[in-house]
């Protein structure tokens, strides 16, 4: 069970960090788009080494992945309402 919650979270935190790596780029700066960059690598690392071993990992990757993006998109559109 454990295995199933870590995948599920590795995902979702790897897709908020993704959504923080496509405003990075989207504004100019290198330093933290590369940061970003590196730290989707060692989260996505971790979720695939745990999904390989067992077919059914898939599952909570791909919800963790789903949650991850929609929550990163949400923070970032409140993010973006609340400056003027």
């Amino acid at each position: 069970m454990w295995a199933y919650i870590f995948t599920f979270l590795s995902m979702f935190v790897t897709d908020i960090v993704y959504t923080q790596l496509i405003k990075s780029v989207q504004n100019d700066r290198p330093l933290a788009s590369s940061i970003w960059a590196s730290a989707i690598t060692f989260l996505g690392g971790v979720a695939i080494i745990n999904y390989t071993s067992n077919n059914m990992m898939i599952i909570p990757a791909v919800l963790g992945a789903f949650a991850g993006t929609y929550i990163g998109i949400k923070f970032h559109l409140h993010e973006k309402t609340w400056h003027i």
